[in-house]
């Protein structure tokens, strides 16, 4: 047997001073033991009341009961709720476990949101067992049974418990709070708050604030609290304004600077400094056309340095100005001019370029040999080296103008 904790109410932070077996989550939120108590004073009243609606009830039971059997599983779940429920003439909560289970296994969401109910609390000859009331809660709660989702909460947020899960009771407190549950939403706001997540916190706060039944001090605290992060979030945005403010501000600064600088030169009638300005120190297309365009309107295209109107080319990719820059281009381009972006090495290129730089020949008049072999020379002779020097120190001797015998040499 699992040990006790909280009930759901607890476990929203409300405190209870019936005993545990007495309490538990209810319909909509109502603690279990107030709707149980009442179906006990009602059952307190004399049967003479409806004494028809009795027995056809009991009819109804017996043939759920039989159908059951049978395999029928909205029958099933139909007496699992009646045998459970406080108010029935046949209320049974171990009789009902039989039906409630075969209906719950047959994914019957509001008998696994039962037996969650009845495993939370343990009722009559049922033992509580928060091990079976996880899972039966987790089935309902993924069937969207409210009363499976709200002991699902309570089980898992429960610190004191060895079922604690904060990542789960999370998570069945957003579909809680969802639902409308203002205790849940009240928890998820704070949660989220002590999170960081000030803007989500607010919302659930306020959700939880204006949520109907929210009433007494807890209700002024998550109120207190929706308010305090309004008036947070307006300053963090009037913060992000300004700064956002002075940001545009130096953003349009330093764009006036660079058109600046462009316009210096143009007033200066230096067109091809103010697209110079432009490339390399505004660095956006804007800038290159505003200078482009005043060139065209002085009528100075033909003064921009030929790389320039390459690069114009590149960044102003189509438009009017672009066809007067390849225009521009194509108007001062020789044959053997290919641009620095569309250079080729196709077939025939090399050869149209060297046709073009030397006059329209084909080639540089180079022949390879003839296939016959060479002449082959050998080198001299010694006696042709020692005649071949002879006659170089006799020509030197002969011709020194210093040298007294010059006139003999003949």
């Amino acid at each position: 047997m699992q040990k006790a904790g909280p009930t759901p109410g607890e476990a929203h932070g409300q405190t209870n001073a019936v005993p545990s077996t007495a309490a538990g989550p209810g319909n909509g939120g109502r603690p279990f033991a107030i709707w149980r108590s009442l179906a006990f004073l009602l059952l307190a009243v004399p049967a003479l009341a409806l004494p028809a609606a009795a027995q056809a009830q009991g009819q109804s039971l017996s043939q759920d009961a039989a159908s059951c059997d049978g395999g029928n599983i909205a029958a099933c779940s139909r007496a699992g709720l009646l045998y459970s429920d406080p108010e029935s003439a046949d209320y049974d909560s171990f009789t009902s476990l039989r039906f409630l289970q075969k209906a719950c296994f047959a994914l019957d969401g509001a008998a696994c949101g039962r037996l969650a109910l009845i495993y939370f609390d343990g009722e009559g000859d049922v033992e509580r067992d928060w091990s079976a009331a996880a899972k039966f809660s987790q089935d309902a709660c993924s069937k969207n049974d409210r009363d499976g989702c709200d002991v699902a909460e309570a089980i898992f947020a429960d610190s004191n418990s060895s079922f604690f899960d904060a990542a789960r009771a999370l998570r069945f407190r957003k579909v809680n709070c969802n639902f409308g549950r203002w205790e849940s939403c009240s928890q998820l706001a704070r949660i989220i708050y002590n999170l960081g997540d000030y803007r989500n916190a607010e919302q659930i706060a306020a959700r939880s604030c204006g949520a109907a039944g929210s009433t007494g001090p807890d209700r002024k605290e998550i109120c207190d609290l929706a308010g305090a992060l309004a008036s947070r979030r307006i300053k963090l945005e009037e913060a992000e304004a300004q700064a956002s403010a002075r940001q545009q501000a130096a953003q349009q600064a330093e764009r006036a600077n660079r058109r600046g600088m462009v316009d210096l030169f143009l007033r200066k009638g230096d067109y091809d400094g103010a697209i110079y300005a432009a490339i390399y120190h505004a660095r956006t297309v804007s800038d290159a056309e505003y200078a482009l365009s005043a060139t065209i309107r002085g009528g100075a295209i033909g003064s921009v340095y030929l790389e320039h109107l390459y690069i114009l080319d590149n960044w102003i990719a189509s438009g009017n100005l672009n066809q007067i820059v390849n225009a521009e281009i194509a108007r001062r381009s020789k044959g053997n001019d290919c641009g620095i972006y569309n250079c080729t090495n196709t077939p025939g290129a090399s050869s149209a370029r060297w046709a073009a730089a030397n006059g329209g020949r084909s080639s540089s008049g180079y022949r390879p040999p003839s296939s016959s072999a060479p002449e082959v020379k050998y080198g001299l002779s010694s006696a042709e080296a020692r005649q071949q020097t002879r006659e170089k120190y006799r020509s030197a001797h002969c011709t020194m103008t210093n040298n007294a015998n010059r006139y003999a040499c003949q």
